[in-house]
């Protein structure tokens, strides 16, 4: 295993002509500073949730949530204004959280003094990073954040497989994002990313290269348990099953291997996929609805917008923990799907991902996910 895109001291950087200093693009590059500015504050969270857990709870869902979870939020929010974008969606319900005076706390979890110093030295960095961003280029972007993306493998020991994750969007479609590892330890001892925006031509990372001669074709899953449609569909393609955490990782993965593919037909949320199919569309990949794969062979993005109802429902989708607005619904088996209990963001469609589109693999990949749909159809849950 090498790091690439380039040498390891390096990273890979490519964008043309006037597009080298477009809008997008400076908005990208601030988002990789405060990235970095970041990470040490969340890896010091990261290494004191080995050792105790009074930095975590769990939400009503069974997901975890961490005050990483909301700090790096509330980090974003203040970089990126309210005042100079159009909207802004984040994964954390910004309620009860004080950073104006220590101790610093989100929800009665109070943060430790030296990690608050980590904390404020970031935020110095991402005031001073704030003025950099314009104030009137952006008024038609919304941003949809996802600030620890694998919360899970976050609290219990997998810090390698967590992102952090931002993305733009403009009229419903990602244009521009960044997704970034934060964690060191001993299986990642740098901090690998990939950034990019594909209508200006630029992309930039730092990636852990698989060899093309020791990457086996693959189907990335998530850690748990899979729906029965991607295990029949692993066995059809004869491929491995490559267990990992967290939807921006998963697609950093498919960008560092070779045949590798991201299939799920349960949905995952838009702050999961946003800025990870902005930087695969950057990358010259797709990460997209797996349901328009499998009905029509298509490649179509969820719509981002921020709102209070979903603009992409699915009436063939299944109520869950996941996607479901009131948890107490689902103690009602015989209730069915209807536009007004789903999450306003919840991906009721699955995700299609792959790094390549157009060779051998792809094709075979494709063809496997409709036939296997006519018997063993996918849950959409």
């Amino acid at each position: 295993m090498g790091m690439s895109l380039c040498k390891k001291a390096k990273h890979d950087e490519k964008n043309g002509g006037a597009a080298k200093n477009g809008p997008l693009t400076k908005l990208v590059k601030i988002a990789e500073k405060a990235c970095f500015s970041l990470a040490p504050f969340v890896q010091a969270v990261y290494e004191k949730l080995q050792n105790e857990k009074k930095l975590m709870t769990v939400k009503a869902d069974k997901s975890y949530f961490t005050i990483a979870d909301a700090l790096v939020q509330e980090a974003t929010m203040i970089l990126f204004p309210s005042d100079k974008f159009k909207a802004f969606c984040g994964e954390e319900a910004q309620s009860d959280v004080n950073v104006s005076k220590r101790p610093y706390s989100v929800k009665g979890m109070e943060l430790p003094e030296n990690i608050a110093d980590a904390y404020d030295k970031a935020m110095t960095e991402i005031k001073a990073l704030c003025s950099e961003v314009d104030s009137k280029l952006y008024q038609d972007i919304e941003l949809f954040v996802d600030p620890i993306d694998g919360t899970k493998e976050f609290c219990k020991g997998l810090g390698e497989q967590c992102t952090i994750c931002i993305g733009f969007v403009r009229d419903g479609l990602p244009v521009a994002g960044i997704v970034f590892r934060p964690i060191l330890n001993n299986k990642h001892t740098t901090r690998t990313f990939m950034s990019g925006c594909k209508e200006e031509g630029y992309s930039k990372g730092l990636l852990n290269k698989t060899d093309a001669k020791s990457c086996n074709p693959s189907v990335l899953t998530s850690n748990g348990s899979i729906s029965k449609y991607v295990e029949v569909l692993i066995e059809e393609l004869k491929f491995e099953r490559y267990k990992a955490g967290g939807c921006g990782n998963k697609c950093l993965l498919l960008l560092e291997g070779k045949d590798r593919f991201y299939i799920q037909d349960r949905g995952v949320s838009r702050w999961d996929t946003c800025a990870a199919q902005a930087v695969m569309e950057a990358n010259e990949g797709v990460l997209c609805k797996l349901r328009f794969v499998v009905e029509e062979e298509t490649i179509k993005s969820y719509t981002y917008r921020v709102g209070k109802t979903n603009p992409d429902f699915n009436e063939k989708a299944v109520l869950s923990k996941y996607n479901v607005v009131d948890q107490a619904v689902l103690k009602d088996p015989e209730r069915k799907i209807a536009l007004e209990l789903v999450q306003p963001y919840a991906n009721l469609d699955g995700l299609f991902a792959a790094a390549n589109k157009t060779d051998d693999e792809y094709k075979k990949v494709v063809e496997a996910i409709r036939k296997i749909s006519k018997v063993q159809p996918p849950e959409w849950n």
